[in-house]
């Protein structure tokens, strides 16, 4: 049985769909129930949809670490802005959520700059704990400040897109832009950094921060710029989750600790590793939340971190941010 979290990941389509799938009657063979191919397609199609979203908020961490080595706790918290931006937008205005996206990720590429020159700057060049701290600080005073005006209560957008259906197979069609929007900043991020001057400078910065600073390039500004685009990464992944989940100012903590997991799998500073990495964890939530029930799959996604973390340290596609 699928737990309300993936359901609320999956959208409220998902409960119905997952409820049927409880009920079909599976084969057996040689005495073991077998799932149906079906039903196998069904949580293949559920399993890619929440690793695509696991990738997308993904990509805003990696792009932070690779080039600044910070860890940024405040991720989650971004997330969060960008999912009450959304709110807040479509409700003022009473345009459709979709035109809400880009405002969010734009505001909250301006905010990202705002929260690493006045936070982050001054310590880039202590020790990673004082980092840490920092950021946690922020992920606090974020997350307080949106409970305070919008409380604690889940909201929702109201949306029904409804889910497209294949051979049987249910496809939401919330998730589904979700996975588009997601491959789309997977690529269009690795062309910005991979053909433009100032892509470049970010990867020679991430490569080496005085020979880049040697050649000319201003590594501050380098910093402000990524971490600006990082916390839009994070604010485009914060905007699209409404689309298909009701949402809480703790939401953000949630996807946060799985997308940690998944930039360490994947490699960090890895673009292409996020995506491939939200993949695995999203096959292991859905396929371990149905066949090995309650919170049994936890212990599945540690085993693979550990077991990533001994065969190849450096993640699956480890590397810099121009990877």
């Amino acid at each position: 049985m699928l737990s309300s979290f993936f359901l609320d990941a999956c959208g409220r389509e998902a409960a119905t769909v997952a409820g049927a799938l409880d009920t079909t009657a599976a084969p057996v063979v040689l005495g073991l129930s077998l799932p149906s191919p079906t039903i196998l397609a069904q949580y293949l199609v559920f399993a890619v949809l929440l690793g695509g979203i696991y990738g997308l908020v993904a990509l805003g961490l990696t792009m932070i670490f690779g080039v600044m080595d910070v860890i940024n706790f405040a991720h989650g918290a971004l997330m969060v802005v960008a999912m009450y931006t959304v709110l807040v937008f479509s409700d003022a205005t009473g345009l459709s959520p979709f035109f809400a996206i880009p405002f969010a990720v734009v505001l909250l590429f301006a905010f990202g700059i705002g929260i690493y020159r006045s936070t982050i700057a001054p310590i880039i060049d202590a020790p990673q704990e004082n980092q840490l701290i920092v950021t946690f600080g922020v992920l606090l005073i974020l997350v307080s400040g949106v409970e305070m005006v919008f409380g604690a209560d889940p909201r929702q957008l109201g949306l029904n897109l409804g889910s497209l259906e294949l051979s049987g197979v249910f496809v939401p069609r919330g998730q589904l832009y979700a996975l588009v929007i997601a491959l789309i900043a997977l690529s269009g991020t690795w062309l910005f950094l991979q053909r433009t001057m100032l892509g470049r400078a970010i990867r020679g910065t991430a490569d080496n921060r005085d020979g880049a600073q040697y050649v000319g390039i201003d590594v501050p500004r380098i910093d402000a710029l990524t971490f600006g685009i990082g916390a839009a990464l994070a604010g485009l992944a914060g905007a699209v989750i409404p689309l298909f989940q009701s949402f809480t100012p703790a939401l953000g903590d949630q996807y946060l600790i799985n997308a940690f997991v998944v930039v360490v799998l994947g490699g960090l500073g890895s673009f292409p590793g996020a995506f491939v990495g939200g993949l695995i964890i999203g096959f292991i939530q859905v396929f371990g939340q149905a066949y090995l029930g309650g919170s049994t799959y936890q212990i599945v996604i540690f085993l693979a971190f550990i077991l990533v973390l001994l065969v190849k340290p450096e993640g699956l596609l480890g590397g810099s941010a121009d990877e």
